[in-house]
Formats: C-alpha cells, sequence, structure tokens
C-alpha cells in the first residue's frame, strides 16, 4: 500500500467523523423539544431498541456510568422524551421507555438508518467474506486506537 494511499484513508474516516458530527447536530435541531445532544439521542436509540430496559443495563450498552445515565436520562424525563417505571417485583428497580414524542424522533431516526444500512448492505453484499472481515478488522484497529488516545487523554486529566 502507498502512503498516499493511507493518508487518503485516514482522511476520508477524519471526514466521515466530522460529517457523522455535523448530521447529529441537524439531526438534533429538528425535534419538537428544541436541540438534543448526540448523547441524548443515542441514548434514546438505546431506550427505543430496548423496551423498558434497566438503568444499569443501559449503562453497561452506552458505556457509561449508572450516575452519568441517570443525568441524561433525568434531562430526557424533563423533555418530555423518557418515561419511568417501576417493575412489579422489585420497587426499586427503574425501566424506561420512550414516550410518544420520544417515538416521534427514534422512527424519524431509524428510517434514516434504514436508508443508510440499504445502500451499504448492497456494498458489502460485493465483497468477498474475506473481504468484508478485513474491512471489519481494520475499522476495529482505528477503534482500538481512537480508545488508546481518549484512554490516555483521560487518565492525564
Amino acid at each position: 500500500m502507498k502512503k498516499d494511499d493511507m493518508k487518503e484513508f485516514l482522511n476520508t474516516l477524519k471526514r466521515l467523523t466530522v460529517k457523522m458530527a455535523e448530521l447529529s447536530r441537524h439531526a438534533s435541531d429538528i425535534t419538537p423539544v428544541g436541540k438534543l445532544s448526540f448523547s441524548e439521542l443515542s441514548l434514546m436509540t438505546l431506550i427505543g431498541d430496548f423496551e423498558n430496559i434497566k438503568v444499569t443495563e443501559l449503562a453497561v450498552k452506552y458505556g457509561a456510568t449508572k450516575g452519568a445515565i441517570s443525568k441524561m436520562v433525568k434531562k430526557l424525563v424533563q423533555k418530555e422524551l423518557v418515561k419511568k417505571s417501576r417493575t412489579q417485583e422489585n420497587e426499586k428497580e427503574v425501566l424506561l421507555s420512550l414516550t410518544a414524542a420520544g417515538m416521534t424522533i427514534y422512527n424519524e431516526k431509524e428510517a434514516h438508518f434504514e436508508k443508510l444500512s440499504a445502500d451499504v448492505t448492497k456494498e458489502l453484499e460485493r465483497l468477498t467474506g474475506e473481504q468484508r472481515t478485513s474491512l471489519f478488522n481494520i475499522l476495529h484497529l482505528v477503534e482500538e486506537h481512537i480508545d488508546g488516545h481518549l484512554n490516555e487523554d483521560s487518565e492525564q486529566k
């Protein structure tokens, strides 16, 4: 592989990252409750994907502490996008689900995701199994590298 190919690959990843952040900002501008952060949208997606999810399970799936998730959930409850309920077996256990307004936002986000998935699936199907494995391995390597930098940054603080 040529050095220029690697630069082009990494520059494409950077552009993609910037555009994804821009897209999430754009998506957050069009909600009925005003702006939502990328974190709030991501959390709503998980709650929509896993109806009646427990706060602890949500924290694990999201990759954050239970305390951080509780703070974000509180904001979403105040915006009337998420509702809390208790289980009959354990009154301490909190279950989360989307309100009607939350479901509207979730469904719009899912419609965009379905279109992207269909387009990407067409291209992935053109690859051999070995090529797909290589592609995913590359993406995982990039993710691990980013995680390493994030861990270094958090240790320095």
